[in-house]
């Protein structure tokens, strides 16, 4: 699998991986970063004909 980046911190390590499914031809990952506490789900296209992208879930706040 490619390098994942937490698309809120930037931090790149081990996700927890809460769900995986199926969308059309894509493999989803849906992961929580551990530093942050950011959702965010992973596509991946499993023929690699589409290039793999991230998509951030809901609006993460920064503490003040």
């Amino acid at each position: 699998m490619d390098s994942v980046r937490c698309p809120y911190c930037g931090f790149e390590g081990e996700f927890k991986l809460l769900k995986t499914w199926k969308y059309r031809w894509w493999n989803v990952y849906f992961y929580e970063c551990p530093r942050c506490g950011g959702k965010f789900r992973y596509q991946v296209d499993p023929t690699s004909r589409c290039k793999s992208y991230i998509i951030k879930i809901g609006a993460k706040h920064s503490r003040s």
